[in-house]
């Protein structure tokens, strides 16, 4: 077999384990939107609308995303597609039991759930670390080094969270659910984004990689960060302060330096592009914000109205920029590919508009609007996946990508 028939072969494996992932990560995001609605009308605790999207939508984006762009842009072999697939329903079934065990005391279920969790983390550890090892190109082993370590990060903040479930904190209780918020909102999913970056804002603007010596920083700031916060469960807030403070800067000091080095070529990236970039800028902000609070000893409540901000305008702006780019690149090649991205990439300025106004609203206080304008932005993202046009199957992706 030919070196490019190895490579296609290679590329068309990992977008199969990307898109399962993403539909599963769609399933998800339902529920949270269903269950956030619920939230709305009768009342309730957030905790299962934010679990639903962070633990299960996010997280299983982050699980083909991040196979995806290691096997793609450090020319590594993809992972074997039944580890692959184990990972994937190891956070799905995990993440499900999860929800249901919170809301009805079934400690067993959010135990065995939260083991499921850890144990498809610690699959995707392997699988990232296996394919970077025999990786062709090393232009990917910062990014990587990213990844690893929010997964760390996220392993430890799952298992604080198994701790929770299961009644077994005791008096440490805030100091674990402390910790266990910003291992996996700062450490997991921040750094994945930190780690990501680089190669994908480029690949917006249709522009080669581009990343210096900042990169470098970020990393020893991300490294700082993630101990700082696990250090918290000892020292307590103003430990997780320090280390979501050195965070931000880690993602301010990466994004800046894209942007700078882009410019107006940047642009060119258009809706993914803008989307991202002011999602990373919610995040920076928010990073700055509570890690200041932590500081002076003011604790945010777990839904305070800049967490429904972050969240939305935030992780869910970058998530959602991301795929209006990746999702027509999944659905298939010329000419398929480029009608797609057109219809994604149509009227910008109405996701763009309504996912930065409805972080706006929630850190206003005004959470009714707010979930109805991110309902509006949600509802019009499934309306452009909706009208895509899907190959038929892997035969079809495998045969358009032979031809390009």
């Amino acid at each position: 077999m030919s070196i490019e028939k190895r490579r296609r072969r290679r590329v068309v494996a990992s977008h199969d384990i990307a898109l399962a992932a993403f539909r599963a990560a769609g399933l998800f995001g339902i529920v949270a939107l269903v269950w956030a609605g619920w939230v709305l009308l009768q009342g309730g605790s957030w905790w299962g609308p934010l679990h639903a999207f962070l633990a299960g939508t996010v997280l299983l984006a982050i699980s083909g995303a991040t196979q995806m762009f290691t096997v793609t842009w450090s020319a590594a072999p993809a992972p074997l597609s039944g580890v692959a697939g184990v990972q994937r329903w190891a956070v799905v079934i995990g993440v499900a039991l999860v929800l249901v065990g919170i809301p009805v005391s079934a400690v067993w279920a959010v135990v065995t759930g939260a083991g499921l969790v850890i144990v498809g983390l610690g699959l995707l550890i392997y699988s990232l670390w296996s394919a970077v090892r025999r990786s062709l190109l090393r232009r990917f082993d910062l990014s990587s080094r990213f990844y690893i370590l929010g997964l760390a990060a996220g392993l430890t903040g799952v298992a604080l969270g198994a701790v929770m479930g299961a009644d077994a904190a005791g008096q440490s209780f805030s100091d674990v659910r402390l910790a266990h918020s910003h291992l996996n909102l700062v450490g997991l999913v921040g750094m994945t984004i930190v780690g990501t970056l680089p190669t994908i804002l480029p690949t917006f603007a249709h522009h080669r990689a581009v990343s210096g010596r900042e990169a470098r920083a970020a990393w020893m700031l991300a490294l700082f960060s993630v101990a700082s916060i696990a250090f918290g469960l000892v020292v307590g807030a103003p430990a997780v302060g320090a280390g979501t403070i050195v965070a931000g800067a880690s993602l301010g000091l990466i994004l800046l330096g894209i942007v700078v080095r882009l410019g107006k070529r940047g642009l060119a990236g258009g809706l993914s592009y803008a989307q991202v970039v002011a999602g990373s800028v919610w995040l920076v902000v928010w990073a700055f914000l509570d890690g200041i609070s932590l500081l002076v000893g003011s604790v945010p409540g777990s839904f305070s109205p800049w967490t429904a901000a972050v969240v939305t305008a935030g992780v869910g702006q970058i998530l959602l920029g991301s795929l209006a780019y990746l999702s027509p690149v999944l659905a298939g090649g010329p000419p398929r590919l480029g009608r797609n991205l057109e219809r994604m990439r149509a009227r910008p300025w109405l996701p763009l508009g309504l996912a930065n106004a409805g972080g706006v609203l929630f850190v206003l206080g005004l959470g009714v609007p707010a979930a109805v304008i991110v309902g509006i932005w949600a509802l019009d993202f499934a309306v452009r996946v909706a009208r895509m046009e899907w190959a038929s199957g892997n035969q079809g992706r495998s045969k358009e990508n032979d031809r390009r």
